[in-house]
């Protein structure tokens, strides 16, 4: 199209809980290989920020919210994990995992800060390593007739109460994690297929208040 913005593989999107469908969250993942030539310019993926006066309006305005980097890279599938809060698995592919001798992880975000500045850095909060069938994967790479699926990669990160209504669409409710039927899941995808639950350990589950007696959400 004239003029459109190009992205370099657009993959998954979420509105942002509380904002009327009018905050849209997407990645691009890039190049699921350490020597990109794009680099700097979005080769390492980034996350965009869509803002409009309303859900039906022809304009909005554009703008990069996380500029991927090397550890950071391949972000593929995105949950709110709280109002405020964004979370992004990655899908870097054999490739990048040889290369940086890392595995996926999911990398939480707050919409709040600007990740312009360096003290900023995306938490994360899931380290994902290899299963058996992954492991046998791995181990018959390059093999005569043999088709690699690729090792580990975090897939369908969710996060929801479980609403099928249209009141339960996502970005219509304010996510309370681990409060009033609020769970989080993820797929373990290439391997042996496992789908997770993430629960709180049992020190770290509250009232849904902070220090000052406020809704944590």
């Amino acid at each position: 199209m004239k003029l459109a913005t190009p992205f370099k593989r657009p993959e998954n999107a979420q509105f942002r809980p509380g904002t009327g469908f009018r905050e849209f969250f997407f990645d691009t993942t890039g190049d699921t290989n350490a020597l990109t030539e794009a680099g700097s310019f979005g080769g390492f993926g980034a996350v965009f920020k869509l803002t409009q006066n309303s859900p039906a309006a022809d304009e909005g305005t554009l703008s990069l919210f996380y500029l991927s980097d090397l550890t950071h890279s391949g972000f593929d599938n995105v949950a709110f994990w709280s109002v405020n809060e964004i979370v992004f698995v990655q899908d870097m592919g054999d490739t990048m995992h040889t290369q940086i001798d890392a595995f996926d992880s999911a990398f939480l975000l707050d919409v709040r800060k600007d990740y312009s500045k360096s003290s900023n850095q995306p938490v994360r909060i899931l380290a994902l390593g290899r299963d058996p069938s992954s492991t046998i994967d791995a181990g018959l790479s390059g093999t005569a007739d043999f088709q690699n699926e690729g090792d580990n990669e975090i897939t369908g990160i969710h996060v929801s109460d479980g609403d099928p209504s249209v009141g339960g669409l996502l970005g219509a409710k304010l996510p309370w994690l681990f409060h009033f039927g609020w769970r989080a899941f993820y797929t373990q995808q290439h391997g042996d297929n496992t789908t997770f639950e993430i629960v709180p350990s049992p020190d770290h589950v509250g009232d849904g208040k902070d220090d000052h007696g406020h809704d944590d959400r």
